[in-house]
């Protein structure tokens, strides 16, 4: 494991300069305007369900319910304890398997080195491993091999989370923009445990005298790796509602999404003309519901009349146009056509 030292220096060294920047992004978004924030996208809220799930197997996956029976801790047993006593004492407390009566087995076989691998990788890799014998000279490395693809499952799974968390089809652009981030980190949480797995020393625990004062790290690697990856789905499911809500992290849009997003509008707005296109033929061939649509616009003509002959209206209407500039008038209405009609060739027939 790290040492308490290591993470004092990594903190003095990194604390100047990531401190104050923290602060920074902390004020930034306090003191963004509610006017600029925006609610979240129903994948954007896909994403952070994801996150969540993601977030709650990782730490129900450290709870003592979900990790395997520890009978050193069980009987309050030193590494160096018998066999036949071991299991006497495991009696004491519950009926004996035939788990146990294996387990007894390799520790009377292998001896004090069966017993630090079981501190080191746990039950199951110690009693199903074929790759070797606890007292072979390389017994660690073929040990480690086979407990590899167990260590590397539940980060498996995480990826899958994150590769989902992160999908722009799936659960929108605010996720996408993290994936390159989110899948590195998710990568390097499992390097980080397999190389502690790898690289830990059983020197301590071949001179421990008490239970209390070995270490099991079978039984730590879990809890570890829970905390890490809650956190890190809890810190990547905020940033990515920061960015969705408006409150930081803000990035234009590439142009192509822009694009994209333009031909989707104008694609809506040339299908919903052309639906008002049909309905105004078909109001038009009919001769009942044009019979309605022309009584409607006698009726408004007639409504409109009346209101504009108020004395109130008429008023209104004078003191408008009193402020109204004739010639700007004329070059905005000048303007408006060119902008439609720009580009249109217009012939007169003969």
């Amino acid at each position: 494991m790290v040492p308490w030292q290591t993470i004092q220096s990594l903190v003095i060294f990194f604390g100047p300069w990531l401190i104050p920047r923290i602060l920074s992004t902390y004020r930034n978004i306090k003191s963004r305007p509610q006017s600029s924030l925006r609610p979240v996208s129903p994948k954007t809220q896909l994403a952070l369900t994801v996150l969540l799930l993601s977030g709650l197997a990782a730490l129900l996956s450290t709870l003592p319910l979900f990790q395997p029976e520890n009978i050193f801790r069980l009987t309050e047993s030193r590494l160096q304890t018998p066999g036949g006593v071991l299991l006497t004492r495991l009696k004491a407390l519950r009926q004996l398997t035939p788990v146990d009566e294996r387990l007894r087995t390799i520790f009377d076989q292998g001896g004090l080195d069966a017993r630090l691998l079981y501190a080191r990788f746990g039950p199951d890799v110690l009693l199903n491993c074929n790759f070797g014998k606890p007292s072979e000279r390389n017994a660690e490395s073929a040990y480690l091999l086979y407990a590899v693809p167990a260590l590397l499952i539940p980060h498996v799974l995480h990826l899958i989370a994150l590769g989902i968390t992160t999908s722009a089809s799936i659960c929108g652009v605010e996720g996408s923009r993290w994936r390159v981030q989110a899948c590195i980190a998710g990568v390097l949480i499992a390097a980080a445990e397999i190389y502690a797995v790898a690289n830990y020393d059983s020197t301590a625990n071949q001179l421990s005298t008490r239970v209390s004062e070995t270490d099991f790290l079978a039984w730590k690697i879990p809890v570890f790796r829970g905390l890490a990856i809650a956190a890190f789905d809890g810190v990547l499911g905020w940033v990515i509602w920061l960015q969705a809500t408006g409150r930081a992290f803000i990035t234009p849009p590439p142009i192509a999404e822009k694009l994209r997003d333009h031909g989707k509008v104008l694609d809506q707005l040339l299908a919903k003309t052309r639906s008002l296109g049909v309905v105004k033929n078909g109001i038009a061939r009919d001769a009942e519901l044009k019979s309605k649509v022309d009584a409607y616009w006698r009726k408004d003509a007639e409504v409109m009349r009346s209101v504009l002959e108020e004395p109130e209206v008429l008023q209104a209407q004078r003191a408008a146009l009193k402020q109204i500039d004739p010639a700007q008038l004329d070059r905005e209405a000048g303007s408006f056509v060119e902008g439609i009609l720009g580009g249109v060739a217009l012939g007169v027939g003969t």
